[in-house]
């Protein structure tokens, strides 16, 4: 077996030792051990028949009928694992989940879940969930007061606890399982409990309490910027220190070489010379490469033996063109360089015309604002092909910003103080020359060396800070909402909780299998147990917390959700990668390769500068001591991935992403991975009549190996509400407010309603806006809320 695949096993085997520790409460009190059987007895914890939907009757009884498929594939480990995945979609994702929550709790179903796998927003709402269930000392208290509450006047049943507690020898247990029962609720008639007021206090968590922390944001983004920009710099100063005492060099190469070639009887003038040069080489080498084919012919036909090698010809001619290859690079390279003197000298004249640096630089912020603007405006309107030129002119304003300074610092030293002397011979030491600028660039390395961390710079820890604050936290002693930001993934409960898997993306320059170049990336998760990936490898969650004591459940949130970077694995647009960098994008996070974890090698304290310059270069692998992390959504936004991978045979999935349009552009590329990776096939039914107001869910069918049959359960995101004029009216009919308003069902709930006349584009409003007030904040929880007692219950 395959050794990666070997870790793999393990890694899925010490998951289900977890989940089989789960403990459920029936709803006639009884306490149910996952351990004991495979498929649940979804009988046992649901709602009575008579208020769950035909929908999930059906879903129920095909998970029974295939049964017999099940049993005879003895190669899988679990028979009936139950998955719920939650998407990206920032704080929509996770207000729509909460109400998801709130529905499949008060149906039963949220009891039934042993895996819990989240990506981006939805982590934030399902790390909370974890968080909140990890408190057992706080929570044990809380159970029995509120363990019937709900969304929906449903009649309380105050005799549940003391059944639950007669059921059992450890009353600390049930209450454990009633507060678990009880989480994320509102009970009729009484004010909502300290969860949703944390929850919607903080919905604002960017910059929760006025204007010091909305100034928070740009200082943290700025401070980034500086140290970003000491780390480049040393290498500016190094390159016009170089040009500098080359342009004043006493003895010329180029002209050693037009010498040369005028003793060849070829006239060729000092400017771009090697460029010359290289021409000439690489036209030497197409003529003569006919003569080199014909001589490779005669010896193979004069040595057979050659021919039957390992594929000899074929490497032959991939030498020979990769060969060729790099002398066009060569040529291209060798161009640029030596445009340097030139644009040096350009430059010398245009400040002598009064056009100095300041102005220059000035002048060049203003282009680039106008033309991110024109590319975010304008471009994307137009052809394909003149909006990927709008990136690549965005793109290269942060190389031309650079290059500005280069040449500013290479004609300061050839027009400064010493400018007539020979710098290559001057002996009076001034900062303003090339030693003094290569001092320079040596102290400021060496502080960067000595204190560089590309965590440090980044946004990640200011953000994960943010979102510990709104998500996680449990209960103290008195029973108040209490931050638990140091809460490790190893702590998480085992007992009454999901297995939570939090997705990240592994962003890498390439990967070992062909089909993956486009990926840029791999799927990366953290649980309890075990972190890592294929390309890496797992290494034990508890060896990772030692290495790095600031790894956490509120760290791996935070990775999980890191949207914004300058290497976004399949998202990734190279000519962005330096300027967002630059910027300061980053979200994303070096965390210890797992792999050097397994193998007890030495890994620093700190990722140091190197692998912020790996960031600006796209240089991105997985054998390095540190590995380049960012959102899930990055590669796989549902969540669902790794429950296919799994085997799940139920999951229900919450898709949150923004999807104004309702293309499923998530659940395609899921379907897509899925089919490629591992040969399962899905199959929806459904997905038309959400797009036509009819529904919120669609129905899958998952084909794994061996003909088993899983289901996939579909919520989305979504209105109900009659749109069959939607597109007869045109490509925005879907988001006009005129259609809305005259279509969508007031009854259904009008707040949800009214707020779709204020925004029309509600329920899929920018995942770029990450500031939700109460009223927003309402109405995407009571929408997740309606998506399943809809859906899966009845009214």
């Amino acid at each position: 077996m395959n050794p990666k695949h070997q870790l793999l096993q393990e890694v899925f085997k010490a998951e289900l030792e977890e989940i089989n520790q789960r403990t459920i409460l029936g709803k006639d009190g009884q306490l149910i051990h996952r351990r004991d059987t495979e498929l649940i007895d979804f009988d046992a914890i649901l709602v009575a028949p008579e208020k769950r939907s035909e929908v999930l009757h059906q879903v129920l009884e095909d998970i029974r009928q295939s049964q017999a498929a099940w049993n005879a594939d003895t190669s899988v480990a679990h028979k009936g694992l139950v998955g719920l995945a939650f998407s990206g979609g920032g704080i929509r994702s996770a207000t729509v989940n909460l109400g998801v929550l709130q529905g499949l709790r008060k149906l039963g179903l949220l009891k039934a879940v042993d895996y819990l796998s989240t990506v981006s927003g939805g982590g934030y709402i399902g790390s909370c969930y974890s968080a909140v269930n990890a408190a057992t000392s706080a929570v044990s208290t809380a159970g029995s007061s509120n363990a019937h509450a709900s969304d929906a006047p449903d009649a309380p049943d105050p005799s549940a606890a003391q059944t639950a507690n007669n059921a059992t020898s450890n009353p600390v247990e049930t209450k454990q399982a009633l507060a678990h029962d009880a989480l994320f609720q509102h009970q009729p008639g009484v004010p909502e409990n300290p969860i949703f007021r944390h929850l919607r206090n903080n919905a604002n968590y960017m910059a929760p309490n006025g204007l010091i922390d909305v100034l928070r944001v740009p200082a943290v983004f700025l401070r980034g910027m500086v140290i970003n920009f000491l780390i480049v710099f040393p290498f500016i100063l190094l390159f016009a220190a170089l040009s500098a005492l080359l342009i004043t060099a006493p003895i010329s190469i180029n002209n050693s070489l037009v010498k040369l070639y005028a003793q060849l009887g070829l006239a060729l003038s000092p400017d771009f010379i090697f460029t010359k040069s290289l021409i000439i080489l690489t036209l030497l080498l197409f003529i003569v490469s006919p003569i080199a084919n014909l001589q490779w012919n005669r010896t193979e036909k004069e040595n057979p033996h050659l021919a039957s090698g390992e594929n000899t010809g074929w490497q032959m001619r991939n030498v020979a063109t990769r060969l060729l290859g790099w002398c066009v690079a060569a040529i291209a390279a060798s161009f640029v360089i030596e445009l340097q003197p030139l644009a040096i000298a350009l430059y010398g004249k245009l400040q002598q015309n009064r056009w100095n640096f300041q102005q220059m630089a000035l002048a060049g912020s203003a282009g680039g604002f106008a033309l991110s603007g024109l590319a975010s405006k304008l471009l994307p309107k137009l052809a394909n092909t003149f909006s990927r030129l709008g990136v690549y002119l965005v793109g290269l304003i942060g190389f031309l910003v650079f290059w500005l300074f280069y040449l500013h610092l290479s004609n300061d030293l050839l027009s400064g103080a010493n400018a007539t002397a020979d710098l290559t011979t001057s002996t009076d030491f001034q900062w303003r020359s090339p030693l003094g600028f290569t001092l320079i660039a040596a102290a400021l390395l060496l502080f960067a060396w000595l204190t560089g961390d590309s965590n440090f710079t980044s946004i990640s820890r200011f953000y994960r800070d943010r979102l510990s604050k709104a998500y996680i936290f449990g209960f103290n002693a008195e029973q108040k909402i209490e931050q638990t930001d140091t809460l490790k993934l190893s702590a998480l409960d085992s007992h009454f909780t999901p297995y939570h898997l939090l997705n990240s993306t592994l962003n890498l320059s390439r990967t070992s299998q062909a089909y993956s170049d486009d990926r840029r990336g791999d799927f990366f998760f953290f649980s309890k147990r075990y972190v890592g990936s294929v390309s890496t490898g797992y290494c034990k969650t508890t060896e990772i917390e030692k290495r790095n004591p600031e790894f956490n459940l509120a760290t791996a949130m935070a990775i999980s959700a890191a949207a914004a970077a300058p290497n976004l694995g399949k998202n990734t647009v190279k000519p962005l990668v330096f300027i967002l960098g630059m910027l300061n994008i980053r979200y994303d996070y070096w965390l210890q390769n797992p792999a050097w974890i397994n193998q007890a090698k030495s890994i620093s304290q700190r990722p140091g500068p190197a692998y912020f310059l790996r960031e600006l270069g796209s240089n991105l692998s997985a054998d390095t001591s540190y590995v380049n992390l960012s959102d899930g959504g990055h590669i796989e936004n549902l969540g669902i991935y790794e429950l296919i991978r799994r085997e799940c045979r139920l999951i229900i999935a919450g898709d949150s992403e923004e999807d104004l349009t309702l293309t499923f552009s998530g659940l395609a590329d899921l379907i897509r991975l899925v089919q490629i990776d591992f040969g399962v096939i899905i199959v929806m039914d459904g997905l038309d009549e959400i797009r036509d107001g009819k529904q919120h869910y669609a129905i899958g069918n998952i084909y794994y190996r061996n003909e088993k049959l899983g289901k996939l359960i579909y919520l989305k995101t979504s209105l109900t509400g009659d749109f069959s004029l939607r597109d007869s009216l045109g490509e925005t009919a879907y988001s006009s407010s005129h259609l809305r308003h005259d279509d969508f069902k007031f009854d259904n709930n009008p707040y949800l309603a009214h707020y779709k006349t204020q925004d029309p584009t509600f329920p899929h409003q920018s995942s770029a806006n990450q500031f939700y007030d109460e009223t927003q904040f309402e109405c995407y929880r009571a929408l997740g809320f309606q998506m399943v007692s809809t859906s899966l219950g009845r009214r």
